[in-house]
């Protein structure tokens, strides 16, 4: 049977390599990106009030705006992987090889109120962005997101878990 190879848009924490090894070990980087009328935010999940994730903004809120990522190829095996409070969506990306890519990612099922993710969770966004030489605009624009959305309740938390888990209480 012959091996089925996939897109996935990283727009948020799994742009940083550790963080990708993680969920996807055998993810390999195409390009950099970026999804047009898209923006990165920082939600609850629902009605949840103990932290924030990202959101992957694809409604009128984010027209004009653009969610830059890394387009990373992978086997459809993780195409099948579910997380709580969030699913997957189709989006397609204009890369910087001048291609357009046919991708998926994560995004909310419900975002809740604008609220920012846990240390851990956030260190691997600038992290991330740096090591992808994102723009020096698009990171402050980054930050700026995440100072505008209120504080993390638990933002000392640790990181529940070295292995990454489906539930939220593992990630």
């Amino acid at each position: 049977m012959e091996e089925v190879f996939m897109y996935y848009f990283a727009y948020c924490t799994w742009l940083h390599d550790i963080e990708i090894a993680r969920f996807m070990p055998a993810a390999k980087p195409v390009t950099k990106a970026y999804a047009a009328n898209h923006a990165l935010r920082f939600h609850a999940a629902g009605d949840r009030s103990d932290r924030g994730w990202c959101h992957f903004l694809g409604t009128a809120d984010a027209w004009g705006e653009r969610a830059e990522g890394v387009v990373f190829e992978h086997d459809e095996s993780h195409f099948a992987e579910d997380y709580d409070d969030f699913e997957r969506c189709c989006v397609t990306v204009h890369g910087e090889d001048g291609k357009q890519y046919d991708c998926w990612t994560y995004r909310l099922i419900r975002p809740g109120i604008a609220m920012r993710p846990p240390n851990f969770y956030w260190e691997h966004i600038p992290t991330g962005l740096k090591q992808w030489n994102f723009s020096p605009d698009y990171i402050a624009k980054v930050q700026a997101v995440f100072d505008s959305a209120a504080e993390c309740p638990r933002a000392d938390r640790p990181n529940p878990s070295a292995i990454p888990g489906k539930g939220a209480e593992t990630r």
